[in-house]
This record gives structure tokens, C-alpha cells and sequence, in this order.
């Protein structure tokens, strides 16, 4: 019996060394099942910090988009526009410089037509002073066939019978000569002068107008010119306007474009972070898994050291009663 005893001593011992090992091995495996736990926890937590990470880029890309799309909406409106107003200016410029032209052309006409009465005026006037030196002739002649009249008139009336009759013979051929020819150069003459007055006046009158019609259109010109002049600056200014907005609206088709690429990039980061911490999550629950089998075979282990504890004393007090 003892021998039979030390038999069954010998397999409780061999039991719970076995037992023993088997928990040793099971606690290390549960160890490595909660390293692997924490690892994956951290790895989860690591990825939704950076899914969050992700999905904040890709809001921000979202919204740098949009403010991007707004910017080459409004760029667009701003080319247009300018090309409008360029297109208005330049219009504008051909009518004042058109008109610069028509009023430059009727300036030279003005004038021209200024001096070609100017240079009738004055030949009227010479004419004019012509027909006055005639006139002024006939009445010379009349004033000495009259001063002649009255000095036989008086020569026949004074002085001695041989005087006054020589006198008298004298008045009576002065007399007898024909004034008609006096008097019709003298009415001639005066009937001249008047429409010669007349064409005169009539003249300086045509002149100031002309005159002042070429001072208005003179005036006219350099209204049209500096109309223009304005015009040229404005068309100027449009162009550089219309360029400045093209280049901002090339420049804002470019940040579009920029935003876009980011903003499917930002989506793609977000949906592989996604996936990371999707996979994260998985290897977490695998490792939390595992780590609860350690668990059980530890515990398991552990019932089975403590049995075969309980087995070993028992075969020890079985001994002992043996020998006894």
C-alpha cells in the first residue's frame, strides 16, 4: 500500500508541476493577449484622432472649395463686366473721336468761309471807296459849276457897264451848258454808293456771323478734343481693368482647381482614416477577444493546479497513513 501510495504521490506531483506550467504558460498568454489589447486600443485611438484629423482637413478643403467656387463665380462677373465696359468704352472713344473730326472739319470750313467773306468785305469797301472818291468828284464839280454860277451872278450885278455885260454874257452860256450829265452822274453816283453801303454792311454782317460761327466751332473742337482725350484715358483704363480681371479670374479658376484636388484628396484621407480606424477597431476587439480565451485558460489553469494541489496532499496523507 505504501508503494502504491508513493505511486499516486508521484503522479499528483507530476499533475501539478504540469498544472503549474500550464498556468505559467497560460498567465504569459494572457499577458501578451492584454499587451496586445493596449497596443490595439492605442492603435484605435491613434486612428480616430487621425479619422478626426481627416475629416477636419476635409471640411476645412470643403470649405476653402466653396469660398474658391464663390471667388471664380465673382472673378467671372468682375471679367465680364470689364469686357462690357470696355467694349463701351471703346465705342465711346470712336463716337468722341468721330466727333472730334466733324467738328474739326466743320471748324476749318467756319473759318474758311470767315475769310472768304472777310476778303469780300474788303472788296466791297474798296469798291465802297471808289464809288465815295466819284461821288466826291461829282460834287466837286457841282460845288465849282455853282460857286461859278454865283460868281457871274454877282460880277453881272457890280462894277462897270463893260464888266457886267461880259459878266452877264458869261452866266448866260454857264447856264446854257447841259447839267444833265452832272446831275445823272451825281444820282448815279449816290444810288451806288448806297448799294455799295448797303452790300457793305450787309457783308460785315455775313463776316461777324461767320466769324463768330468759327469761333464756336473752334470752341466746339477743343470741347470734342478733350472729349476725346477723356474718351481715350476711359477705354485705357477699361482695358487695364478688363486685364486685372482676367488674370484674377484665371487666377480664381486656378485656386478652384487647387481646392478641388485638395478637397478629393482631404476625402480620400478621411475615407482611409476611416478605414484604419475601422480595422483598428477590429484588431481591438480581436485582441480583447484573445486577451478574454487567456483569461478563461488562465483561470482554467489555475483550477486545474489547484486540483491537482488538493491531489498531491491527498496522496501525500494517503502515504503517510500507509507507512504509518
Amino acid at each position: 500500500r505504501e508503494a502504491d501510495a508513493k505511486a499516486r504521490e508521484a503522479e499528483a506531483v507530476e499533475a501539478e508541476n504540469q498544472a503549474k506550467a500550464r498556468e505559467a504558460d497560460a498567465l504569459a498568454r494572457e499577458a501578451d493577449a492584454k499587451a496586445r489589447e493596449a497596443e490595439a486600443v492605442d492603435a484605435e485611438n491613434a486612428a480616430k484622432a487621425r479619422e478626426a484629423d481627416a475629416l477636419s482637413a476635409e471640411a476645412s478643403a470643403k470649405e476653402r472649395e466653396a469660398d474658391a467656387l464663390k471667388a471664380e463665380s465673382e472673378a467671372q462677373a468682375r471679367d465680364e463686366e470689364a469686357k462690357k465696359s470696355e467694349a463701351a468704352a471703346k465705342e465711346r472713344e470712336g463716337a468722341a473721336l468721330a466727333s472730334a473730326e466733324t467738328a474739326k472739319a466743320r471748324a476749318a470750313e467756319a473759318k474758311a468761309s470767315a475769310d472768304t467773306l472777310a476778303a469780300r468785305e474788303d472788296e466791297l469797301r474798296a469798291a465802297q471807296a471808289e464809288v465815295e472818291a466819284a461821288l466826291a468828284e461829282v460834287k466837286r464839280q457841282e460845288d465849282a459849276y455853282n460857286a461859278r454860277t454865283e460868281e457871274l451872278k454877282k460880277k453881272s450885278s457890280e462894277g462897270g457897264v463893260v464888266s457886267m455885260n461880259r459878266a452877264k454874257n458869261e452866266l448866260a452860256q454857264h447856264l446854257a451848258e447841259d447839267p444833265l450829265p452832272l446831275r445823272t452822274a451825281k444820282i448815279t453816283a449816290e444810288a451806288a454808293l448806297r448799294k455799295a453801303e448797303k452790300a457793305t454792311a450787309a457783308a460785315a454782317k455775313a463776316k461777324e456771323v461767320a466769324e463768330a460761327d468759327a469761333a464756336k466751332a473752334a470752341e466746339a473742337t477743343k470741347k470734342a478734343q478733350a472729349d476725346a482725350s477723356a474718351a481715350s484715358s476711359a477705354r485705357a483704363a477699361a482695358e487695364e481693368d478688363a486685364r486685372q480681371a482676367a488674370a484674377a479670374r484665371a487666377a480664381a479658376e486656378k485656386a478652384a482647381r487647387e481646392a478641388a484636388d485638395a478637397r478629393a484628396a482631404a476625402e480620400e484621407a478621411a475615407r482611409a482614416a476611416t478605414a484604419a480606424r475601422e480595422e483598428a477597431v477590429r484588431r481591438r476587439e480581436a485582441a480583447e477577444e484573445a486577451r478574454k480565451k487567456a483569461v478563461a485558460a488562465r483561470e482554467e489553469a489555475v483550477a486545474a493546479r489547484e486540483a491537482a494541489e488538493a491531489a498531491r496532499a491527498q496522496a501525500v496523507a494517503a502515504r503517510e497513513q500507509a507507512v504509518a
